[in-house]
């Protein structure tokens, strides 16, 4: 079985299905297999990736929003995939409750606010009652989001993740405009700072939890096709 990553959060707009694109197409351009589930009811990652993603690097992508059925579809599904990606809701829920139990790790994006930072301290106690049940260990991390490592408010968030004793990935994904306008444009970036970035938080996960087929092929041996 490959690796399966939930990005969860019961805080909604705070970059899931970003951070999931960014994660998922930069895992495909390093050449291993990558696997989007959306978990969502509201669709946004498989509709954008229906209707907007431009295809290069080709992604798996499938929509699972039963919590009867997440966890038998997950398991199915990363059992051909080096990396599965499940997209869950803004909102407290089953399905993403069995996300995490299925889960090799539990990423939280959190946006540089105090409230974002709250909801993900919910979603850690969330994944730790998700661990019990499942007697198993379940690692979970914070993921900083549209940071900006000099932002007075950055600060006092990194100091409330100290003072919540929360256990965050030592990378960031900064505020890029390219992120900003993915959902127009359909390009996830895989070179320049995002992709760099994007790199850093795949190494974090294989320290973690281990990723097969991990370090990839060379990347500069890929390129987009020509169109």
């Amino acid at each position: 079985m490959g690796t399966i990553v939930a990005i969860c959060s019961s805080k909604g707009g705070n970059g899931k299905s970003a951070i999931t694109a960014l994660l998922s197409v930069n895992l495909a351009f390093a050449g291993l297999r990558a696997a989007v589930i959306d978990a969502d009811p509201n669709g946004s990652f498989s509709t954008w990736h229906r209707t907007t993603y431009g295809g290069y690097p080709a992604l798996s992508v499938s929509q699972c929003i039963d919590e009867d059925e997440i966890v038998a579809h997950a398991l199915e599904v990363s059992g051909q995939h080096n990396v599965t990606i499940i997209d869950t809701a803004g909102f407290r829920n089953q399905t993403a409750s069995f996300a995490m139990g299925v889960a090799s790790l539990v990423l939280i994006p959190v946006l540089p606010d105090r409230h974002s930072l709250i909801e993900a301290a919910k979603t850690v106690r969330q994944a730790e009652s998700v661990s019990q049940i499942a007697r198993r260990s379940i690692p979970c991390r914070i993921l900083l989001n549209a940071w900006n490592p000099r932002g007075l408010a950055e600060q006092a968030t990194l100091d409330d993740i100290e003072s919540f004793k929360l256990e965050r990935l030592p990378t960031a994904i900064g505020s890029y405009v390219a992120m900003e306008k993915y959902t127009y444009s359909g390009l996830v970036p895989t070179s320049g700072a995002l992709g760099k970035a994007a790199l850093e938080v795949i190494e974090h996960i294989h320290s973690l939890v281990g990723i097969e087929a991990w370090p990839p092929p060379s990347r500069a041996n890929l390129s987009r096709p020509k169109s």
